[in-house]
Order: structure tokens, then sequence, then C-alpha cells
């Protein structure tokens, strides 16, 4: 692990995934308090989240099929520097006390099309860097390193917001994302396939769908996403109400609910990078996702804020297990030239589900209660799993990378046997 950190272009790239992940927790707390604290409307904070989601998937579409034909380095720094644009002016009018709820719907719009360049070009741009034999290790490094400024920036953010207020929040964020976008600088270009320049969007954008067709249990797990992040995407925009009016907690300790989610990712990040990619696959990554399912719906019943601490961090293990273990497995099976393309169609597939959500969950907590929202998410995580363990073609997910899935013994008699 220690050989990776000798790698000059790992080590910014780490460094700058470090300070983007303190810019963007920052960033989702101080946009939530925001509009909470200025319209007091769980309808609100649920348009905050669609602001971002719809033109980060426009983006995802629209743009993903193209940043093969760019180097990732330059996709990556723009889109930092784009997220330091969208802070800036909101910053200033906190500044002079002149705040406005159109305003912090501008930035989330900003943010939700600069984010969605950076993370297919990141794991592209990683895939290309490590052998393959490091890659699942490497990935382990950055994703527990994003989580960790993950875990202290809920926790600082509150912390910071109760003594100086919002104006520090907001300039720390601008000042990371900055810095990331310098960082990134020093990075190497790759050296890739030559894509032909004449292709248009639609057949760029086919060709990253149609790798689907040659392992279709990434199309299926593309598919699962989405309904989890149906789920996740309807709760996350509820998390600081469920504190502050349900568990009748403060701003600090909505932050340190959010930041024991990162540090479960955390030491999951740590545990999965200390083992090798697991041989049953489909035990881990559809456990993972159950298991996050009765979390989600246990979160709607426990009245303890302390509870409600501890179930947050079990959440943060069982997501970042599936998330490294699925990423890692998208990465050794996508040629390089179309990977940008082919992450693409991933995100946008598993994030379709999140905007849907996230006007479900504001209109449930509205009209109804938390308790009823989280159990009704939780257990549609838990019909979706149950689901996807009676289905064969997650058994696929066993197959090793050498093995042809076509001409062979049907996978689920392989893994029966």
């Amino acid at each position: 692990m220690k050989s990776l950190f000798f790698q000059r272009s790992f080590l910014f790239l780490w460094i700058a995934q470090a300070a983007s992940g303190l810019g963007g927790t920052f960033a989702t707390f101080i946009l939530s308090w925001l509009v909470y604290e200025i319209s007091g409307s769980k309808i609100a904070m649920s348009m905050i989240w669609i602001s971002f989601m719809v033109p980060s998937l426009l983006t995802n579409l629209f743009a993903g099929p193209y940043i093969d034909r760019f180097q990732y380095k330059t996709v990556m720094i723009i889109s930092e520097w784009l997220r330091a644009v969208a802070f800036l002016i909101p910053g200033l009018l906190l500044v002079f006390d002149n705040i406005h709820l159109s305003v912090l719907f501008f930035a989330a719009m900003i943010t939700g099309i600069a984010e969605p360049l950076f993370r297919p070009s990141s794991m592209a741009y990683v895939a290309k860097l490590l052998p393959k034999e490091v890659l699942h290790r490497g990935n382990s490094i950055l994703e527990g390193t994003m989580q960790t400024m993950m875990l202290i920036g809920p926790a600082l953010g509150g912390l910071l917001l109760t003594l100086f207020g919002p104006v520090i929040v907001i300039t720390i964020l601008i000042t990371a994302v900055t810095i990331s976008g310098i960082l990134l600088f020093f990075i190497e270009n790759t050296v890739r396939e030559k894509i032909e320049a004449r292709s248009s969007w639609l057949p760029m954008f086919k060709e990253g769908l149609g790798f689907f067709k040659i392992y279709p249990v990434l199309f299926w797990i593309g598919i699962l996403m989405m309904v989890i992040n149906f789920s996740t995407g309807a709760a996350q925009p509820m998390f600081l109400p469920y504190i502050l009016e349900h568990l009748k907690g403060t701003e600090f300790q909505y932050g340190l609910f959010m930041s024991l989610f990162s540090c479960g990712m955390v030491f999951g990040s740590f545990v999965t990078g200390m083992f090798k990619t697991p041989k049953n696959l489909r035990f881990v990554m559809l456990g993972s996702l159950s298991l996050g399912g009765v979390l989600l719906l246990l979160l709607g019943i426990v009245t303890n804020i302390w509870l409600a601490f501890v179930i947050s961090m079990l959440q943060g293990i069982f997501a970042v297990i599936f998330t490294i273990n699925n990423t890692t497995f998208y990465q050794k099976r996508v040629p390089e030239n179309i990977r940008g393309r082919v992450f693409t169609v991933r995100a946008l597939l598993a994030q379709t589900g999140i905007p849907l959500g996230a006007g479900l969950g504001g209109v449930l907590a509205e009209l109804y209660n938390f308790t009823i929202l989280f159990v009704s998410l939780g257990g549609l995580i838990i019909v979706a799993t149950i689901i996807a363990w009676n289905s064969k073609i997650y058994y696929q997910l066993n197959v090793p990378l050498e093995e042809k899935l076509d001409n062979r013994v049907p996978v689920a008699e392989q893994t029966a046997n």
C-alpha cells in the first residue's frame, strides 16, 4: 500500500480528492442549513436536492459521453473550479446579510452541473493510472480519504456554524475546492487510445450503453441502485429536520449524525482495503444493501438520538463496502477507451431515482411524519434486495474476470456447485 504514495500523480490526486471531499461536505451541510433556516419547509429541503440532481443527471446524459475525448485531468479541474464559483455569490451575499433562496437554488444547480464531471473522470483516471493488482487497494485509499473528510466535515461545519456563523463555512468550502483544482495541475496526463474525433454524442452514448450487453449484471446493478437511491434520495434531505424536530437535537448533533455515517465509511474502507476482492461478491454486495435497508427502517422507529448515531455509522459501513466492490468490479471489466462513457451511463442509471425520491420525501414528511417516511423507504429497499437475492442474473457477480459468460454452464449452477 505504501508504494502507491510514491507515485506522484496518485499522491496529488489523493490530496486533491481530500480537499474536494471536505468542500463537498461543507456544501451539502451549509445548503441544507441555509434553506431550512430561511424557509423552515421540508418541501423546500427536497427542492434544493432536486435542483442539484436534475442538472446532475442532464450533465451525465449530455456531457458524459464526451469525457473520454478530453484529458481526465482537465475535466476534474474544471469541475472543481465551477463549484468554487457557484458558492462565491452566496458567500458574498451572506457577508452583507442579503441571502435569498433563489441564490441557493442557483448554487445547487451549478454544483449539480460540475460534480458529475469529476466522479467518472476520477474513476477512469485511477483505472488508467494503477495496475489491476493494486486497483482495489487504491480505490479503498481514495474512498477512505474522501470519507475521512466527510467524517470531519459535517461535525466541523456544525461547530463552525455555531461559533462563527455560515460565512466561515462557505469561505472554507470555496478555498478547499479551489486548492483541489490547483493540486490537480500536478498529476500527469494519461496516454490513451485515440478516439475518433468525428464521433457524435448519440453513437458515443450508445457505445457506453452497449457495454452493458457484455456484462448484463452491470445493467441490473444499475437498476437496483436506482431503487436504492430513490429511498436514500428521499431520506437524505430530511435528516436535518429529522434531527432538529423528531429527535429534538441541535445543528451540531445533525453534523455529528452525518459525520458518523462517514466514520462508518472510513472504517468500512479500511477493512475492505485489507482484503482482496471477495470471491462471493454477490453475498457481499447484496448483503450490504439489504442491511442498509433494515437500518433505514430502524431510523423511523428509534426516538433516542444516540441510537440514531449508531445506526448512521452502521449505514456508512455497509454503504462503502458495496461502493468499493461495485466500483472495482466496473473498473476491471471496462476497456480504457470507453471508461468515461460507461461510468457515465452507470451513474445515470443509479442516480435517476434520487430526484424522484427527494420530491416524495418532502411531501411524506410534511403530510405525515418521519416514522412513516423512514419505515416506508427502508421497506422498499428490503423488498428490492429480496428480489435481487432470488434473481439468477446477480450470480454473475461471482464469475472470475478471465471467464466468458457465454458458452458455459449457467452461472447459478456454477455457484451452486
